[in-house]
């Protein structure tokens, strides 16, 4: 149980009166801890607070993102909720009388943990409060496997940093309530000025999710890979092959040094010989070393000439290609059909 006071100092005599009322005296059946009130709780009434242990899942900033179809399914989706609720023995719903028998109800994509009372009493309706129910569930889980994902102990109280984090892994960022990316970026809140505004006045902002967007992308992967055992074309008796092109990798090879003599590359080559590539045409894209355009120029006059002296173009492949997994800059997908962690 938690509550809200708002306290009566009497300084003379070194106290603190609390009036809970009788309704939450059994609060103080036992030491309480005091903390000074959370930021997200200042705008919320005196009294007993909602029966949820995360603080975020009371900010009603947070409950769009929070109840969302796509985080939810980032979550684990609704089957997965549903799993979680079934543990639980409340009853959701307020009520004179509740049955001992529980169940879940789904609703929508969020579900509901109702007494067998309850659910008769509800059950294929739609209302407000039922909508309240259902977005609590869905925030209250949803933080709760944020929790457990970023391997934090039961009980820590997540926070907008934290979930923000689970956000980008899951591939949810661009959900996140405009005041939690101000917060991760340490932006200040926008000024809200009353009254009428002057067009000399208007002074245009790039959009807080484009700038978190603009971050995100920073550290992606240049390629992921992704695994197919059973690709098409393995069933064919002569495949017609196909060459992989990925300029944005391309672009990466050509911001690395030289292989030769370390100096920034102007090129990306493609391997040639060995079987690779053909009359008028390149090698796959990720076949490529970096390089300046003098060595790159010297390579394609006498290819041999070239090999004897900075080794062979195969080794230099190999060494681009291992930094380039060793970094990020290649990454693993997921096998075919599978949705991203």
């Amino acid at each position: 149980m938690r509550a809200l006071f708002n306290p009566v100092i009497v300084p003379e005599l070194g106290q603190v009166i609390l009036r809970p009322g009788k309704n939450l005296l059994p609060l103080f059946h036992r030491r309480v801890l005091v903390v000074s009130e959370p930021e997200e709780l200042k705008e919320l009434p005196s009294g007993l607070l909602p029966n949820q242990e995360q603080q975020l899942g009371n900010d009603p900033r947070w409950r769009p993102f929070l109840t969302n179809e796509r985080v939810i399914n980032a979550a684990g989706g609704t089957d997965s909720l549903i799993y979680w609720l079934d543990q639980s023995i409340v009853c959701q719903r307020e009520s004179d009388y509740h049955a001992k028998n529980f169940t879940t109800m789904r609703y929508g994509h969020s579900a509901i943990r109702l007494c067998w009372h309850c659910d008769n009493q509800v059950h294929g309706h739609n209302s407000p409060a039922l909508d309240e129910l259902a977005d609590r569930s869905a925030a209250e889980w949803v933080i709760n496997q944020a929790r457990i994902w970023l391997a934090l102990p039961e009980g820590h109280q997540v926070t907008a940093h934290e979930i923000s984090w689970w956000a980008v892994v899951k591939k949810a960022s661009d959900l996140l309530p405009e005041h939690a990316i101000r917060i991760s970026l340490r932006m200040p809140a926008p000024e809200e000025k009353s009254g009428a505004k002057k067009e000399s006045d208007v002074v245009w902002e790039t959009p807080i999710h484009d700038i978190i967007g603009e971050r995100i992308e920073q550290i992606k992967p240049i390629i992921a890979l992704v695994e197919d055992d059973e690709p098409p074309a393995g069933f064919m008796l002569r495949p017609k092959l196909k060459r992989l092109e990925c300029e944005k990798y391309t672009r990466w090879v050509k911001s690395q040094q030289c292989a030769c003599c370390g100096a920034p590359a102007d090129d990306p080559h493609h391997v040639i010989g060995y079987g690779l590539g053909g009359m008028g045409t390149k090698t796959h894209d990720l076949f490529v070393i970096p390089l300046c355009r003098r060595h790159h120029d010297e390579l394609h006059r006498d290819v041999t000439a070239w090999e004897a002296e900075y080794g062979s173009q195969l080794l230099l492949f190999v060494q681009t290609f291992n930094r380039a997994l060793g970094i990020g800059a290649i990454s693993i997908g997921k096998l075919k059909g599978v949705e991203d962690a």
